[in-house]
């Protein structure tokens, strides 16, 4: 099977006829519609029958009844990238989550590191970086974090799987 991204957790169960809470992981609600196909941890297929958007919850396929609708509570929903391209409509410079993991982090004179996560914290978005081994080898911290904005993020390139940010960023290195 393709590779599967974490869209949503399913909660408590609604009601008598299956329902259950949905939350959605993702910045993208519009993905969850009637018959498309999410995935358990497992590969378990799981099939919306009905998604009510106002109270954020859902009806499965073959989990139409209460009894059946608690084996469901807490387990994680995944999608495949592909699927997830295809549902999910991006503006312009607008990226993925997993197409911005794993990207190198340069500034203009060397590289910083590779994106291990990304953090929200209020309205704002931080990278979490890994340093690059010869600037930990040079006594730097291991880990620091860039914030997503215009000031530190210069171009994000994730064909070549590259950020390049002003030099800005080593300075948050230098002070972590």
């Amino acid at each position: 099977m393709n590779e599967l991204v974490l869209v949503a957790k399913i909660g408590r169960s609604v009601g008598l006829k299956g329902y259950v809470k949905l939350h959605n992981l993702s910045d993208f609600p519009s993905q969850f519609q009637k018959n498309l196909s999410f995935f358990t941890k497992d590969k378990k297929e799981l099939i919306i029958k009905d998604y009510d958007k106002s109270r954020h919850s859902v009806l499965f396929y073959e989990y139409e009844s209460l009894e059946r609708a608690k084996e469901l509570v807490n387990l994680e929903l995944y999608q495949s990238v592909e699927k997830t391209r295809e549902l999910c409509k991006l503006k312009k410079d607008e990226f993925f989550y997993f197409d911005i993991i794993g990207c190198k982090i340069k500034d203009m004179q060397r590289n910083l590191g590779e994106v291990k996560d990304i953090l929200q914290s209020g309205g704002a978005y931080l990278f979490e970086v890994k340093s690059d081994e010869s600037l930990i080898n040079q006594g730097l911290a291991k880990i620091f974090f860039i914030p997503y904005i215009d000031k530190y993020v210069l171009k994000i390139d994730v064909k070549e799987k590259q950020i390049l940010c002003s030099n800005e960023a080593f300075l948050i290195l230098e002070n972590s």
